[in-house]
């Protein structure tokens, strides 16, 4: 495939070659890849351009159109994603909420370790209690 400046040209290059490798009797998947080695893209990219092309063409191009859904229903939950840096404040504001979960997180840790030798120190006087006792 010949590479080329024009918008689209790509896309319908990606197509045209894989239509050729199918016409030889080669299966979808195999010309998808045989495509991505020759252009040195991704299978996914090659599959994408693909589709695009044939979607857009009369009676979509012989792949099965798929039906486009309207809008999405929103999460029950609210999304546990991180909202995306828009500039620096946002970075700067991220890296600073971070940091104060690690800080609570260490003294969470903290807290529970000074717990847990608590309890060993309690498990060490019951078994000496019980030992007095001839438990």
């Amino acid at each position: 495939m010949a590479a080329s400046t024009q918008r689209g040209e790509i896309g319908k290059q990606t197509y045209e070659a894989v239509k050729s490798h199918i016409s030889m009797g080669k299966k979808a998947t195999e010309a998808f890849r045989l495509v991505a080695h020759e252009t040195g893209r991704s299978v996914g990219t090659v599959q994408t351009s693909y589709y695009r092309i044939a979607r857009s063409l009369p009676g979509g191009g012989g792949v099965k159109l798929r039906p486009r859904g309207g809008k999405r229903a929103a999460p029950s939950t609210p999304s546990t994603r991180a909202p995306r840096a828009t500039s620096d404040a946002s970075v700067q504001s991220l890296v600073k909420q971070l940091t104060q979960a690690a800080e609570a997180l260490a003294a969470h840790v903290t807290r529970l370790e000074d717990e847990l030798a608590k309890s060993r120190r309690d498990s060490v006087r019951l078994a000496e209690v019980q030992r007095v006792m001839g438990r």
